[in-house]
C-alpha cells in the first residue's frame, strides 16, 4: 500500500486512483477514474488547504487528501456534502476533537464552493479558469 502523500508533494491521478481503493474509498475512486482525462495528469498536494496539517500531533493531512481528491474532480452537492462530512468524521476519529472536527467543516463548507473558483473550491481540477 502506498503512504498518504505529504504536502508539497506531486500526486498523480492514477496514484489518488489507488490510494483512493487501497483505503476503501470506492466511489471516490471510480469517480477520478471516470473523469481522469478532464483533470489535470497531477497536482500539487497543499494538504488541509489554508487550514492545520497537524493538530495536536496528528498528522491531519493524510484525511485532507482524501477530501482534496474529491474536491479535486467535484460533482454533485450532496457528494461535496458527503465529502465535507467525510472530512469531519475522519478528522473527529484522528484528533478525538469534536470541536476541531466541527470548525474544519464549518470552514470548508463556507469557503470550499465552486463559487469562489479557487484551487481549492468544488471541481477544481475540471475548471481551466480556477485561481490561486
Amino acid at each position: 500500500m502506498q503512504s498518504i502523500p505529504k504536502p508539497g508533494d506531486t500526486v498523480k491521478v492514477t496514484d489518488a486512483i489507488l490510494l483512493c481503493k487501497d483505503h476503501g474509498y470506492l466511489e471516490l475512486a471510480k469517480r477520478l477514474s471516470d473523469a481522469k482525462d478532464e483533470l489535470p495528469d497531477e497536482w500539487t498536494f497543499d494538504g488541509c488547504s489554508h487550514w492545520f496539517n497537524t493538530y495536536k500531533s496528528h498528522p491531519v493531512y493524510e484525511v485532507c487528501f482524501f477530501h482534496d481528491c474529491a474536491y479535486l474532480v467535484g460533482g454533485s452537492e450532496a457528494q461535496r456534502l458527503e465529502a465535507d462530512y467525510l472530512l469531519g468524521l475522519g478528522l473527529v476519529r484522528m484528533t478525538g476533537s469534536v470541536d476541531f472536527s466541527e470548525i474544519t467543516f464549518a470552514g470548508v463548507r463556507i469557503g470550499g464552493g465552486g463559487a469562489w473558483r479557487k484551487n481549492f473550491s468544488w471541481g477544481y481540477g475540471k475548471s481551466s479558469d480556477n485561481t490561486e
